[in-house]
Formats: C-alpha cells, sequence, structure tokens
C-alpha cells in the first residue's frame, strides 16, 4: 500500500513538473510573437510515445515527414477520424520541394503536392502545365533540397542544397518563346555565415517570417531598432537575420517550424502574430 502511494505521489509530482516545463515554453513562444492556437491538435502519429513520426516540412495543409511521406492537416475542422491529419492517399515520397506546392518524387518525376490548373492533388506536372520547364530547372538537380520564389517578376529563386547553403537563383528567357535558363548563382544565405549546414528556410521579405534553420539553431528576420521604429513613424525599421535563441533552448518541446507555424510535442500549435 505505502508503494502504490509513493508511487502516485510520485507520478503526481513528474505531472505537475511537466505541466510546469510546458507553461514555460509557451510563455517562450508567444515571448518570440506567436499566437496559441485555440485547441490541442489530434494526431496520432506524430505526438505518440513510442515509432513517432518526425516532421521535416510543414506548410497549411500539408505535414512531410522526415523519410517523405505525406499527411494531409486540417488544424480547423478535424477529418471523419476525429483527428486533425491523415496519411495522403499517395504512395510518392517527397524528395525536394518547391514553393510547398510542388514537389520531386523518388521515381524523379514531378507532382502537384495541392491541385492546380484543373488537376487534383498529387498529380504528375506533364507537358501541358506551363510551368513544367521552370519547375525542371529548380527540382530536378540532385543536389536539391527545397526551392522558393523570391522574386518572381525578376525571376529569383531561393534554393537550398545539399551542401547546406541557399543559393539565390536567377532564372530568364532570351525571348517569349525561349525556355527558361539559368543566368546566375550566388550564395545568399551561407553555411559559413550560420556556423553550420542550413537544413531548412522560408523567404518572405521583411517578416519574422522569413528564416534559416541549421542543425542546432535557428535565425529570423527582425527589425533591429523594434522599439524606435514601431514607436515613431518617421522612423524606418531596419531588417536583418537574426538568432532567435528560443529555439534552440526549446528544441526539445517543438515538433515542427515553418516561419509563421509551430507545433510542439505537448499538441499545442502557434501561429505568427500580425
Amino acid at each position: 500500500m505505502k508503494r502504490i502511494l509513493k508511487l502516485s505521489v510520485l507520478l503526481f509530482l513528474v505531472m505537475i513538473v511537466c505541466s510546469g516545463c510546458e507553461g514555460d515554453v509557451t510563455r517562450a513562444i508567444r515571448h518570440e510573437g506567436f499566437a496559441i492556437g485555440d485547441e490541442e491538435i489530434v494526431c496520432e502519429p506524430f505526438f505518440r510515445e513510442e515509432n513517432r513520426e518526425l516532421i521535416k516540412y510543414i506548410t497549411g495543409d500539408r505535414i512531410i515527414t522526415s523519410n517523405g511521406t505525406i499527411y494531409e492537416l486540417s488544424l480547423g475542422q478535424k477529418y471523419s477520424s476525429n483527428s486533425h491529419c491523415r496519411i495522403a492517399d499517395t504512395n510518392l515520397k517527397v524528395v525536394a520541394m518547391f514553393d510547398d506546392r510542388i514537389f520531386k518524387a523518388e521515381d524523379g518525376n514531378l507532382y502537384s503536392l495541392t491541385g492546380q490548373n484543373n488537376g487534383g492533388d498529387y498529380k504528375q506536372i506533364t507537358s501541358s502545365d506551363n510551368g513544367l520547364a521552370l519547375y525542371e530547372l529548380l527540382l530536378k538537380p540532385n543536389d536539391v533540397v527545397k526551392a522558393q520564389t523570391a522574386d518572381s517578376s525578376n525571376g529569383i529563386y531561393y534554393v537550398l542544397k545539399t551542401d547546406g547553403n541557399v543559393y539565390a537563383v536567377s532564372i530568364a528567357k532570351a525571348n517569349y518563346n525561349a525556355p527558361p535558363t539559368i543566368v546566375g548563382s550566388v550564395i545568399v544565405y551561407g553555411k559559413e555565415a550560420y556556423g553550420e549546414n542550413i537544413v531548412d528556410f522560408n523567404y518572405a521579405g521583411d517578416s519574422g517570417a522569413t528564416f534559416v534553420r541549421t542543425y542546432n539553431k535557428v535565425y529570423r528576420m527582425k527589425a533591429s531598432n523594434f522599439e524606435q521604429c514601431s514607436k515613431y513613424v518617421d522612423i524606418k525599421c531596419e531588417y536583418q537575420m537574426m538568432e532567435a535563441p528560443m529555439f534552440e533552448e526549446q528544441k526539445d518541446y517543438i515538433a515542427a517550424y515553418n516561419g509563421s507555424l509551430i507545433v510542439t510535442t505537448y499538441k499545442k500549435y502557434f501561429t505568427l502574430a500580425s
């Protein structure tokens, strides 16, 4: 009887300590500029105690696991399974992504992550799609991990490669009927500047949603003179990429991050405040 009582007290203390940790993490995330969501996420594959799926990328409505498996996500209304997620109806595995809507699969072909141009989800991109030549330039090389539009009007795209650098790639056409070609490439976020290989990024201009993530740290776009520029109309905000220590300090509690969304291991999600 005494042993059972001791175990009950110990379990109660552990629950209190864990609850306190979660409260500290929540406060740290909110201090970073994120607002907490209304409810807990129900998605068993990513929160179970054993054999938990690891998240590599999370978009507005898709989760890509570390092995390329696609899950569909609905943070609002649940699916009929009473879950906020479900595994996608496809055997395709994601190898590289462009703008969270096009991906290269293990078979080397390109597919739509979400329905577009009258096509459904996970449909192969064919020559009938006017963007195919651009997608192939960005995703076909074997060293490409992720690509994103930076300035479409000037043909500039950011590309993360397996060497741990993010490149600003310039794409242009010799004339209207000519195919697009790469005319320039420079490192825009380099591993030398961040101390180790970059493993993920997002570009959204001068916004807190712009970030670079290495194996151990996250750097976010922030206004270095925030107190002044947020107070005075005649002072322009000066943005620069700055280290966000919260992500390293709380990394054991952060299951996913994409610049504007954070999902924690204790089933809460946070969105970037406007």
